[in-house]
């Protein structure tokens, strides 16, 4: 019985390790990706403030193979439903069940300019914005989406807090204005629903960060370093933090038989996250998101693996007590000055009983820093320990 996943990142890595603890020897678990590395995505905003090195947010995928799953540093090129077959750099692959975890791409090349303005979305960028952090001297910050989706829609108020208590400790915060812009929402973190839009509005407003809401980016002249929405409105900046727009991976993009019309995404049946005609294929984590009404985070991953993988193990043990998919959103975020914890239940949402997800918070505690460190260790030793 052989097991494909294509991809390596969240959602494929726990899969992989819970399969292989369920299964054993009764499958052949075999994970494709063409990064060579597991990365823990929240912590390149920790690189690009410079208290985190990439080798903290990183394990070689090769380490699955102690677990007796097959490793495969390849690029997955076309994915072939009807004869259960993928087509990678190097090989034909042949499947019983495929899971499909190949995320969302970034495109920057879609907006004029934002090539050459930094982020801490990708481990490459989030070097190259700490250069830029490191040479901060006070000015005008902009920060913001330029598009939805993308992955971890709350970051960028956590890196606009995180630029706040930097000007702080350089002793600059009085020359630094922060400005934070989101081509949808009309209220920070609007989107969590009214209770979180309130308090990060506070919030917001105790810091000295402004929020522009729709305010959608046409282009950017990094020359003049002038950033141009829409409707011809201008913002100067000396430092720019903008979430690139995110696209579906190739092999889904290119496939009709992959692609949701309507999300533009993986398409899955919503409840059980396998393929609607294609019963032994999966998706999970960003590449199903917006198909499914979720934003795009780990977490979500994280819990979609644990429950496909008992469903993968109750067809093949033939009984096997299969998890409910956990539909729960859990965010520790780093404010600098303080940490926040955010615990959301999408459930009511998803099923179209509620118009936001029922958020709580938890801030206001600098030890929040302290368990966001504990569970990147924690992550890794589950995965690949």
């Amino acid at each position: 019985m052989n097991i494909l996943i294509l991809g390596g990142g969240a959602g494929g890595a726990v899969l992989a390790s819970r399969l292989a603890k369920k299964l054993g020897e009764k499958v052949n678990i075999t994970v494709v990706d063409r990064n060579p590395y597991h990365e823990f995505r929240p912590t390149y905003l920790w690189i690009s403030m410079g208290i985190r090195e990439p080798d903290h947010a990183r394990r070689p995928l090769k380490l699955l193979e102690k677990k007796k799953i097959r490793f495969l540093n390849e690029e997955v090129l076309s994915i072939d439903l009807a004869n259960r077959q993928v087509k990678t750099t190097n090989n034909v692959l042949n499947y019983d069940y495929l899971a499909i975890s190949l995320g969302a791409e970034l495109v920057p090349e879609k907006i004029k300019g934002l090539d050459k303005i930094y982020h801490p979305w990708e481990m490459d960028t989030s070097l190259k914005l700490r250069e830029e952090i490191a040479r901060f001297k006070g000015g005008k910050v902009v920060i913001g989406s330029t598009r939805l989706p993308h992955r971890c829609p709350p970051a960028p108020f956590e890196i606009a807090f995180m630029i706040r208590y930097l000007a702080e400790q350089r002793k600059i915060s009085d020359k630094t204005e922060i400005k934070v812009i989101h081509p949808e929402w009309t209220k920070p973190m609007e989107g969590f629903g009214p209770f979180f839009a309130e308090m990060f509005s506070r919030l917001m407003e105790q810091y000295k960060i402004e929020f522009i809401g729709r305010w959608i980016i046409d282009h950017v002249d990094t020359e003049n370093k002038v950033i141009i929405s829409d409707k011809g409105e201008k913002l100067n900046y000396d430092l720019a933090i903008l979430v690139p727009p995110h696209e579906p991976s190739k092999p889904i993009k290119n496939n009709p038989d992959l692609l949701d019309s309507g999300s533009g995404y993986m398409k899955v049946d919503k409840k059980t996250l396998n393929h609607p005609t294609y019963k032994e294929v999966y998706g999970l984590g960003d590449i199903i998101a917006p198909t499914i009404g979720l934003g795009m985070a780990g977490v979500f991953a994280h819990f979609q693996a644990d429950y496909i993988s008992t469903r993968i193990a109750d067809e093949i043990n033939g009984v096997y007590m299969q998890l409910d998919w956990n539909k729960t959103g859990v965010c520790v975020m780093d404010l600098g000055f303080i940490g926040a914890g955010a615990f959301c239940e999408f459930a009511e949402m998803l099923e179209g009983r509620a118009k936001y997800p029922d958020c709580y918070m938890l801030g206001g505690m600098s030890i929040l820093r302290v368990a966001k460190m504990a569970f990147e260790k924690y992550w890794f030793k589950d995965i690949f320990g």
